[in-house]
C-alpha cells in the first residue's frame, strides 16, 4: 500500500525530531559543568540556561498542539484575535521569556535536563502520531512578535518544526 502525503510529513517530522534530540545530547555531553555556567553568545544567558531555553521549546509544543487544535475548530477571525490579543502582551512575555531559562538553567543540572529533554520529546512523538489525516492542515494564528520563528499563521505541520528551527536558531549563541 503506497504512503500517503500525510504519512510522509510524519516520518520527516519524527526524523527531524530525532536527530534534533541526537544533537541536543552531544551538545549537552560536550560540555563540562564548570562550561554549562560561563557566558554563551547571547547576552546575559549562560551556556545552561541557552540549553534549557531549547528545551523550552519542546515544552511549549505541548501546550500550543492542544491550543491549535481548539483554535483551528473554529473561524480564522478568533484565532486572529486571540493572537492579537497576545501580541500585545509582548512585554509580559519576554519578561517571562528571559525568566525561566535563567530559573531553569539553575533548576536543572546535566543530567536533568537530558532526562527531562528525553520526556519532552517522547510526549512530542506521541503527539505527532495522534494527529489524524485531515488535521495536518488545520492551523490558527499566532503572536508573531513573540518569537520571529512563530509565522503570522501556521499550521500542525509547522508547529512541529517549530522546536527544531528553535533549536537551529540558538546552537549558535552556545560558547566554548
Amino acid at each position: 500500500m503506497p504512503t500517503t502525503k500525510h504519512e510522509e510529513t510524519r516520518r520527516a517530522i519524527k526524523s527531524r525530531l530525532a536527530q534534533t534530540r541526537s544533537e541536543f545530547h552531544i551538545l549537552l555531553d560536550s560540555f563540562s559543568d564548570g562550561d554549562l555556567e560561563k557566558r554563551s553568545n547571547n547576552e546575559g544567558w549562560t551556556n545552561g540556561e541557552i540549553l534549557f531555553h531549547m528545551m523550552f521549546a519542546f515544552i511549549l509544543i505541548l501546550t500550543l498542539v492542544p491550543m491549535m487544535r481548539f483554535w483551528s475548530r473554529l473561524p480564522n477571525p478568533y484565532s486572529k484575535k486571540f493572537a492579537d490579543i497576545l501580541n500585545f502582551f509582548i512585554m509580559p512575555f519576554n519578561w517571562i521569556n528571559g525568566l525561566a531559562p535563567r530559573a531553569g538553567g539553575k533548576i536543572f543540572a546535566r543530567s536533568r535536563l537530558g532526562i527531562w529533554f528525553d520526556k519532552f520529546y517522547a510526549s512530542i512523538i506521541r503527539l505527532v502520531d495522534s494527529v489524524k489525516e485531515n488535521e495536518w492542515e488545520s492551523g490558527m494564528y499566532y503572536p508573531d512578535k513573540w518569537d520571529p520563528l512563530f509565522d503570522e499563521y501556521m499550521t500542525l505541520e509547522k508547529l512541529f518544526y517549530y522546536p527544531i528551527r528553535h533549536f537551529e536558531f540558538h546552537v549558535g549563541q552556545l560558547a566554548r
